[in-house]
């Protein structure tokens, strides 16, 4: 679809990943601001991880595995009504900025099988977009084919949307500045990979880690095979910024020049 950005923010930018159920409401308005700012003449569909919100559940019950005991179901439920506050809270916030946001979360109607989502009716979403509402998604609990229940994360999601509507570019905000020679959190002489392609894929993944927080759906490593695998597939343009830093999603929004990493297969 012509000019339409999918953007992704991070559950460890939007929640206190120390503690769980807790928002950080001041980030989640200044993001809003920052998507007003930019969206002005631009197609952009919003998503969001669960952070400490849904993963804390969602790691306890195992609820990604599918329906694998007895309390399964009840985790299941819990964890897709944990999610859902931070889904209303950042509605809240967005609608608060003066922006129309429409909630479309995968456990409204999608379905997958072994993780992977196979139906999504789009029919919404695509009139939401030509209507001029800012249609927003997240990482979610969704029925599964064959494993019963799983978790779709935002990635997952955009994964499905990216093949269904073509979107001119994807970004993923989260806490660091992109994709490193090795996690800067851990490494102190870490550098920084401006560029992604499929000269320097392999290195690149060799470097990046799996999540140090509780994170089910993975870390910058699983993260980086889905951006190279979706630019591969579908020519499309994904990158990787911090949105703790403020300014950097309007830039990415506005494809100026920021700090991060571009993956263009």
């Amino acid at each position: 679809m012509k000019g339409l950005i999918l953007a992704k923010l991070g559950g460890s930018s939007i929640t206190d990943i120390e503690k769980p159920n807790v928002a950080r409401h001041d980030v989640i308005k200044r993001l809003a601001n920052e998507v007003k700012s930019a969206s002005q003449n631009r197609k952009i569909i919003l998503g969001h991880g669960s952070g400490s919100f849904g993963h804390v559940l969602a790691k306890k019950y195992r609820t990604h595995e599918g329906l694998i005991n007895e309390d399964s179901l009840q985790g299941a439920a819990l964890t897709q009504n944990v999610a859902a506050q931070l889904h209303r809270i950042v509605l809240d916030e967005f609608c608060n900025a003066g922006i129309n946001a429409l909630s479309f979360p995968p456990s409204s109607n999608a379905i997958t099988k072994n993780r992977k989502i196979t139906h999504w009716n789009m029919k919404p979403i695509k009139h939401a977009l030509r209507n001029g509402f800012l249609p927003v998604t997240c990482g979610d609990v969704v029925l599964d084919s064959e494993l019963g229940v799983t978790i779709a994360s935002t990635e997952e999601a955009f994964s499905y949307l990216a093949k269904k509507l073509k979107p001119e570019k994807i970004i993923l905000g989260g806490d660091t500045d992109g994709v490193f020679t090795a996690n800067p959190k851990l490494v102190k002489d870490a550098r920084l990979i401006e560029e992604i392609n499929g000269s320097n894929i392999e290195a690149a993944l060799s470097g990046a880690g799996e999540s140090t927080k509780v994170d089910v759906t993975g870390g910058m490593r699983s993260k980086l095979e889905y951006a190279y695998n979706i630019s591969k597939l579908y020519n499309i343009r994904c990158q990787i910024v911090n949105i703790d830093v403020p300014g950097r999603l309007r830039s990415a929004i506005l494809d100026e020049k920021t700090l991060g990493t571009v993956i263009q297969a």
